[in-house]
């Protein structure tokens, strides 16, 4: 264990709060409601804070069940609506503003939607409407962007996708480090599929591209007005109607709306100001009603060919400019205050659902059904609910996870612990196990890997523990770690697009599918474009090596292995994926690890620390070895561990599994391991320390996988919070190594006080 000789300087950590800036709420005023007749009560105008349920607010837990059940769509939005509006809604014959918006969604078929919704498609339409002096200057546009080129923009600049909404990134300092997480960002919102989650047909037509428009600001340097026109073709040859929204202080804790006739006046509705959902309405003046005329006539010329449209326009140092066109406003779920501003809306909009009509120009009506195949919705809520219990704990905060934890003891001892090699008593084993809970404030799930019951009790402070205990995450994020950079190490699409911002030799990825995706004809397509035969298909959230799957292509055509019964050979036509997943090639294998085991790419498990003083201290490196015909070498699915030395890359003479079973051999191919060397084990520690560097602003204690192929190292993933219970099983206690300790004890890492 010796520190790299090549010091490392970035900023303190703490810097990284300027490009993660946190996010307030202004607080919600108290205001005066009216009734609906028809329609009942409106709700409690002065609600309190919502329950949480795991940190999620129950409001999007309902959500999320609702959207994963198997009821028909149309049933589902109007579940939804109810939810959020708190009236049941009449789709098929709508008379509010929000019920013809989800008229529109689910029936309208005009290919006009399309254009209009793409952020870059509409800015030819709107030039040939207005033309292009009302346009903002366009200084990038791609597939996808690199930080390398986000950064070579400049200052102050927007960055955007056009298949979405919500993906905006403003830039005003634009540094390396946040021109690579902004990149990484918009690589994750490339992949997603708005539309389909939303259920705006017209969105799932847009070819995602990214763009990058200059910022513009006033005299003051501050965001401009987002004036928003809400234009209504007239009734029976009248003339069209406008109401108008100011957002005030966009992107602030003071983010407040104003609505306003056509004349600019401020609007009153039986005798109350109006707004949506919980922003605040201030009722301030019209902000520039000098040029409230010019605006007037831009927003009917960009809404001439629809019976209502949302036209958003900028007014900056006395020039207008046209922001974009809107179909659906706030997805047909705004919670209008006072309800019947709703229909009074609705009465404004004269919905033209005829065939041949604006809404239906190819005359025909779409039969929502068919529209969204949804997969397999029992397991997909099973899926759901799991994920959100495992969760629970870590929501709970410190205290109350260390409760939880505590009542899973007997599990521990009774699940983890390999009864046929602990000869320990069992009571004696259980004292233990409360020992290491209340002393050393660690959960015990490393008590049996690094066969703690064979040593003395005086060593086990030199064990730093699995890692996942939710008092040793807290202290991690103290000076190590920020919890906010998260998905930059567990999404695998960020991930692999860090990555290759970062130029760093990785494996290639051919993209993600979801579960409703023609998996046969993917794969097809990527076997005829590759010499090689072999695909991994990874969950993009997953670890551990947990429902992965490998694709290959045999002489009678494509099969799927799990690592549940990896002998077997699912035919794709019969496999049916569950989770959003990367495809990801098969990186052949050093000839010299193929010997050892070559059903799976053994990985190079390297852990690395950023010290105090900015220097890279290399902590350890242990070789992960499949066995049992699995393709993949991770412990948890039955791999095994060697050390490596550090200085010669030579195995040692012995390799662990995950329960601390020790063997000379490999069970499978017999080769010892003490035979073995890594190749290209110096330009893998090179690789090792420029992971670190990179990713120090991140995190400045990691774990990464790198495989060796016949060419040299390839980064496979990198790991925010590792296994280091494991590794300690192989590599010895991390605390042994002075460096080491002192490290972690300055950042103040060790949970236990057993060294003062």
């Amino acid at each position: 264990m010796n520190p790299s000789n090549r010091p490392i300087r970035i900023n303190d950590l703490r810097t990284i709060d300027e490009y993660i800036p946190r996010q307030s709420k202004a607080p919600e005023p108290r205001f005066e409601t009216s009734r609906d007749p028809e329609r009942g009560s409106d709700p409690d105008p002065n609600p309190i804070a919502p329950f949480k349920f795991a940190g999620t607010s129950m409001k999007t837990l309902a959500k999320t069940l609702i959207r994963k059940n198997p009821l028909p769509v149309t049933f589902q939005e109007k579940l939804l609506f109810f939810g959020k509006c708190r009236y049941w809604p009449d789709f098929e014959n709508p008379r509010s503003f929000n019920e013809k918006i989800n008229w529109r969604k689910l029936n309208s078929t005009n290919n006009l939607f399309v254009t209009c919704c793409d952020k870059l498609e509409v800015r030819d339409y709107a030039r040939e409407k207005i033309g292009g002096e009302f346009l903002i200057p366009v200084v990038f546009e791609g597939e996808s962007i690199t930080p390398e080129q986000l950064h070579a923009l400049g200052n102050d600049i927007v960055v955007k996708t056009n298949h979405d909404s919500g993906s905006v990134y403003i830039i005003r300092e634009n540094t390396p480090e946040e021109a690579a997480q902004v990149s990484a960002k918009i690589e994750k919102s490339l992949k997603s599929n708005y539309g389909k989650e939303t259920r705006e047909w017209y969105y799932t037509r847009v070819k995602p591209k990214v763009y990058v428009e200059k910022l513009l600001s006033d005299e003051k340097g501050k965001i401009p007005f987002d004036l928003k026109f809400f234009v209504f073709r007239g009734k029976d040859g009248s003339p069209p109607r406008t109401v108008i929204e100011v957002d005030h202080d966009r992107g602030t804790p003071n983010h407040h709306r104003t609505f306003y006739d056509e004349n600019g006046e401020i609007l009153f509705f039986n005798e109350t100001g109006v707004r949506i959902d919980t922003e605040p309405n201030h009722r301030v003046p019209f902000p520039c009603p000098k040029h409230l005329d010019e605006m007037h006539r831009v927003a009917l010329k960009l809404a001439e060919d629809f019976d209502h449209i949302r036209v958003d326009l900028y007014h900056v140092k006395n020039r207008i400019y046209f922001g974009e066109l809107t179909l659906s406003d706030g997805g047909g779920r705004s919670r209008w205050t006072p309800r019947e501003f709703d229909f009074y809306l609705g009465e404004l909009w004269d919905l033209n659902r005829d065939p041949g009509g604006s809404e239906c120009p190819e005359a025909e009506e779409v039969i929502v059904e068919q529209k969204y195949i949804r997969p397999d919705p029992l397991r997909r809520l099973k899926f759901n609910v799991t994920q959100r219990l495992k969760r629970v704990a870590d929501r709970l905060g410190v205290f109350g996870s260390r409760v939880m934890r505590f009542f899973a003891l007997p599990y521990a001892v009774v699940k983890l612990v390999d009864w046929t090699e602990c000869r320990r008593n069992p009571v004696l084993v259980c004292f233990d196990h409360l020992y290491i809970f209340f002393a050393l404030k660690s959960f015990p799930d490393n008590y049996a890997c690094c066969r703690l019951h064979e040593k003395p009790r005086s060593e086990w402070k030199y064990y730093y523990g699995w890692g996942y205990d939710p008092l040793a995450i807290s202290k991690r994020n103290r000076h190590v770690r920020r919890p906010e950079c998260t998905v930059l190490f567990e999404d695998k699409e960020a991930s692999h697009a860090l990555f290759r911002s970062f130029m760093l030799p990785q494996p290639r990825q051919y993209g993600a599918v979801d579960p409703d995706d023609d998996l046969n004809g993917i794969l097809s397509a990527i076997f005829d474009q590759q010499d090689g035969k072999r695909v991994f298909i990874k969950p993009v959230n997953g670890d551990g090596g947990k429902g992965a799957c490998l694709a290959q292509r045999e002489s009678n055509g494509i099969f799927i292995r799990q690592t549940t019964d990896p002998k077997m050979l699912v035919p794709v036509e019969n496999f049916r994926l569950t989770l959003r997943s990367v495809l990801q090639e098969g990186v052949i294998q050093h000839p010299h690890l193929d010997e050892l085991y070559a059903e799976s790419l053994n990985t190079v498990r390297a852990v690395t620390l950023l010290t105090p003083e900015k220097d890279i201290l290399l902590v350890g490196a242990v070789l992960r070895i499949g066995r049992g015909c699995n393709f993949v070498d991770n412990g948890e699915q039955g791999g095994l561990g060697s050390l490596i030395d550090l200085k010669t890359g030579q195995l040692s003479d012995v390799a662990i599994d995950d329960v601390g079973r020790r063997t000379e051999n490999h069970p499978d191919t017999g080769v010892a391991f003490a035979e073995v060397t890594v190749p290209f084990w110096d330009e893998t520690l090179e690789l090792a320390r420029e992971v670190q560097r990179q990713f120090s602003s991140f995190n400045r204690f990691i774990g990464m996988d790198i495989g060796i192929s016949e060419d040299g190292p390839v980064l496979i993933e990198v790991n925010d919070i590792f296994g280091s219970g494991i590794f300690e099983a192989v590599a010895g206690p991390l605390l042994a190594d002075d460096e080491v300790r002192r490290c972690l004890l300055e950042y103040g890492m060790v949970t236990h006080n057993k060294f003062n």
